[in-house]
């Protein structure tokens, strides 16, 4: 399935546990890197708020469709796939908030902790 960056989509994440389970993901990565490399970058969505300072809310307004389940954009939980994963495409976040999502991302990944 053709993917896009900001679609939401739905993937099966492996566990702790070593067992997979089905969860929405939004693709963060562009086109370049799955034309070029064959794999997409997604970060997983789920309604469990553990490890808050991680979470990034999403809102319905936020989507082209709305979820069933009120979601948590997990920051730190990002994993690369390749478009045979993808088990079907859920919504599409808008562009503004996409954009929030990567600061979120970055400072939740990359910035330093003094």
């Amino acid at each position: 399935m053709k993917v896009q960056q900001r679609d939401i989509i739905e993937l099966n994440y492996e566990l702790p546990n070593g067992r997979f389970k089905a969860h929405p993901a939004l693709v963060i990565s562009n086109s370049n890197v799955l034309e070029t490399e064959d794999i997409f970058y997604a970060v997983m969505i789920s309604s469990n708020q553990m490890n808050e300072e991680f979470n990034f809310e999403l809102e319905n307004s936020m989507l082209t469709k709305p979820l069933s389940k009120k979601s948590f954009i997990k920051c730190q939980l990002i994993q690369s796939y390749t478009a045979d994963e993808v088990i079907s495409k859920i919504s599409s976040l808008n562009q503004m908030t996409f954009e929030k999502v990567l600061k979120k991302i970055f400072e939740t990944i990359f910035k330093a902790i003094r």
